[in-house]
């Protein structure tokens, strides 16, 4: 990840945000307070990312990754070959069900995506090296666990950590709903090591029916952030964040709070949530932290990429 000024350029996400603004630099010092949220907000990005990496590749091996308990008496009896997203990447898989008097009652699938060792260009652009490595666990019917273990590179930024997700059902319409945690060291081009780690629950709120064009995905927790200086703070969703599939930039609607090891707060705000109805895609978010020995505050708007 490149470092940050005053003028913002942040990397591109799969799942989500893209941050990017225009290519001179800034004449000013970027505030720390500020530099440290957007730096917070690029790794929580590169964690959506790497989920983002994980779902896509679920997604296009439906028949591997069918509930066994649906099925009768065994599992798969003829696995299929595991499909790369990225065709440069090799993927491996094995299922191994969980049978219990003649009946499948679950089953284990450890599956790896190789990036390599030269660098696969993804359809996104970056280049990867290295692998992320998957096991799921079905632990009932409709509901499965998935952890899994990164060793990566992502445009020759070193990623090594887990992100696990846990899937299950709510409420009386059975939205889809994950539980996820993320801990990640990132080691930049130039030695330095940041950290990030965070706990989240996604509930998609609509679009849960397969055939459904546009899906909302509500996302809540808290998350902890390290910069290169060791200094910490925490980032938490004070109210629900929003993603709608039918922007390709960005949160909605949501606010996020951080507080620095110094006690300074910043707020990153996407918006007020009314109704699913009303949600519209945005170009940008605001960043804000208390003014000085009483001053007025600081906002700084960071504009979406295009």
């Amino acid at each position: 990840m490149k470092k940050l000024t005053l003028i913002f350029t942040v990397l591109a996400f799969v799942l989500g945000i893209t941050i990017i603004s225009c290519t001179k630099q800034a004449t000013t010092t970027t505030d720390p307070a500020i530099t440290t949220a957007t730096d917070a907000i690029v790794l929580d990005n590169t964690a959506s990312d790497l989920t983002g990496i994980l779902d896509d590749y679920t997604a296009a091996n439906p028949t591997i990754f069918v509930d066994p308990t649906l099925k009768a008496g065994s599992a798969d009896p003829l696995p299929p070959v595991a499909l790369a997203v990225d065709k440069c990447a090799t993927v491996t898989y094995v299922k191994t069900p969980a049978i219990t008097a003649n009946v499948v009652t679950g089953a284990t699938i450890s599956f790896t995506i190789d990036f390599g060792t030269t660098g696969c260009k993804g359809s996104d652009g970056k280049a990867r090296r290295g692998k992320i490595v998957s096991t799921y666990t079905w632990v009932k019917l409709g509901g499965w666990t998935r952890t899994s273990t990164v060793d990566m590179y992502q445009s020759d930024v070193h990623y090594v950590g887990y992100l696990t997700s846990t899937y299950g059902v709510t409420g009386t319409n059975n939205h889809a709903y994950l539980t996820e945690a993320a801990a990640l060291q990132v080691t930049e081009k130039d030695g330095t090591t940041k950290t990030w780690n965070s706990n989240r629950q996604r509930e998609l709120v609509e679009g849960n029916s397969p055939t459904a064009l546009v899906k909302i995905w509500k996302i809540t927790g808290s998350s902890g952030f390290t910069n290169k200086a060791g200094e910490k703070s925490t980032y938490t969703i004070t109210n629900p964040l929003y993603r709608s599939t039918a922007c390709k930039s960005g949160f909605v609607a949501g606010t996020v709070v951080t507080v620095s090891t110094a006690g300074v707060t910043t707020t990153i705000e996407y918006g007020t949530f009314t109704t699913y109805a009303a949600i519209t895609c945005k170009d940008g978010f605001t960043i804000t932290k208390p003014g000085a020995a009483g001053a007025p505050s600081v906002s700084t708007f960071i504009k979406f990429g295009k």
